[in-house]
């Protein structure tokens, strides 16, 4: 949540900014008032339902969904699934995660290197997204 609120503050200085100069107005001086946007339901809903960190300890196991993301398996028998920012096209569900991180949390923005199983070569990275909940289609 932190990493959001980060985000949206920065987005507000941006505006704030940047829309008396677009406009000609010119801001009152010892103004310390922060105008911030508001947020659409539909924002607002994505917002709620996804998490930036998991820990790393509540990890069980993992799958690669080709070209779409990466699911983590978690204690409780729950399942989120990570969309990367970046390189989400190059999952292949052949290859293995290789993941570095200097605390015990596993967070949005986190690089992940992917290797191919049989040879063990580097074949790129991936910038993680945000965590979602992870409903698997029903099979037929």
């Amino acid at each position: 949540m932190s990493y959001l609120l980060t985000l949206l503050s920065t987005l507000a200085l941006l505006v704030a900014a940047i829309a008396p100069a677009a406009v000609g107005a010119t801001e009152p001086t010892g103004s310390n008032l922060l105008f911030v946007p508001p947020v659409s339901d539909a924002a607002a809903e994505r917002i709620a339902t996804g998490t930036s960190c998991i820990a790393l300890h509540r990890i069980r196991s993992t799958r690669i969904i080709a070209g779409e993301g990466i699911v983590y398996q978690m204690t409780g028998h729950k399942a989120l699934i990570n969309r990367p920012r970046h390189g989400g096209a190059r999952l292949a569900r052949h290859q293995i995660l290789i993941t570095r991180t200097s605390g015990s949390w596993l967070c949005a923005g986190d690089i992940v290197h992917l290797a191919d199983s049989l040879p063990g070569i580097t074949t790129g990275a991936i910038a993680l997204g945000h965590f979602e909940a992870y409903h698997p289609a029903p099979t037929r």
